[in-house]
């Protein structure tokens, strides 16, 4: 009876150490720290909403498979303030010893850009301005800028458009898209711009400007606009009653209020999948995803980076993302990569219908 019992003892104790093991060996894994900048408070708070709630879900899923590699995220609000950017970035590269960078908006992830490269930290931006790409370290994932304002061009032109005004903020994502599609028109010239009018990001009249418009009666006006200066334009505009009608490249995503442009048509970057929209919809109950699909493509991104390179050493990591992501099946669908770090899907055209945006087959 002693014999059997020491034998169990040794059983237990032996399963014990197998189980103590295996923690260590989990506790041990190199942790690769993200450091996630985005809006929780103020204007575009719901896109800091909907990353964090992308957050949770990827990796309640991955963390569910095999992995080399622990990753940890640390959240950061800018508060949407351009000002806090620098300061934020300095903090996670610093003191918490970030291994990668995500930002949102080309004027923010512009500002982190040539941080990121001088630390040769990781960073992917949600952004549409080429310039944010610019050296080894810096990616972006969105659709091709050039492809939306190819887009927006041939949408117009179905429509019959000769002429168009524009309105565009000072920042450099919305600006970028202006000189695309300027330089599409460039091609053929069978669409002319009128007038464009440069505002800042705090601009909160836009009266004498639509009168103008009024005056020059182009055939579409093209707006872009962030966050807050979207809604003003739109509430203006809605009030001002004038007929021309309006349309954007991407605009009406940073509306607050979408149903300002309720019936309207606008060209987005490379849409949710029917399937990320699902999960996202079961976990949140919301019916707008608000970005986390870009979020989720990030994430899928930073770790297939990781776990194919197998290293924490990030130039390998980049290489690995620039030589193999192309063709991945992400949150926006099949990607293609493109040599200066622009991990792309493709531009698509949506229509706001109660209040909400709905792919438009074309």
């Amino acid at each position: 009876m002693k014999k059997l019992l020491l034998s169990l003892c040794m059983i237990l104790a032996l399963a014990a150490c197998k189980d103590e093991n295996k923690a260590k060996e989990a506790n041990t894994k190199p942790v690769v720290k993200i450091g996630i900048m985005y809006p929780m408070s103020g204007d575009g708070a719901a896109f800091g909403d909907a990353a964090k709630n992308d957050v949770e879900m990827f990796f309640e899923e991955f963390n569910k498979k095999p992995h080399k590699f622990e990753y940890q995220a640390v959240f950061e609000d800018t508060q949407y303030k351009l000002a806090k950017q620098a300061t934020l970035a300095q903090k996670l590269i610093n003191v918490d010893k970030a291994d990668v960078l995500i930002t949102v908006m080309s004027n923010f992830g512009a500002v982190v850009s040539p941080m990121a490269e001088q630390s040769k930290v990781i960073h992917f931006s949600v952004a549409t301005d080429p310039a944010v790409a610019k050296g080894k370290y810096n990616l972006i994932t969105s659709s091709n800028p050039e492809g939306e304002a190819d887009t927006m061009y041939r949408q117009l032109l179905k429509q019959g458009v000769k002429k168009v005004d524009v309105i565009v903020v000072n920042a450099t994502g919305p600006q970028s898209m202006v000189d695309y599609f300027q330089k599409r028109i460039e091609q053929d010239h069978q669409i002319e711009i009128g007038q464009i009018f440069h505002v800042n990001a705090e601009e909160k009249d836009f009266r004498l400007m639509l009168y103008k418009i009024k005056e020059s009666n182009p055939d579409y006006i093209l707006v872009q606009l962030a966050m807050p200066t979207i809604d003003v334009f739109m509430k203006q505009y809605r009030e001002s009653q004038i007929n021309i009608p309006v349309t954007g490249i991407e605009s009406y995503t940073y509306l607050q209020n979408r149903e300002l442009a309720e019936g309207l048509w606008y060209v987005d970057a490379a849409p949710a999948t029917d399937e990320f929209v699902k999960k996202y919809q079961e976990k949140t109950g919301k019916t707008a995803t608000d970005y986390a699909e870009y979020m989720d493509f990030i994430l899928q991104m930073i770790t297939f980076g990781y776990e194919g390179a197998g290293t924490t050493d990030k130039e390998k990591v980049i290489d690995y993302i620039q030589n193999n992501s192309a063709g991945q099946n992400t949150a926006v669908g099949i990607i293609s990569t493109d040599e200066d770090g622009i991990l792309q899907g493709q531009a698509i055209v949506k229509k706001i219908i109660n209040g909400q945006p709905v792919v438009v087959k074309e």
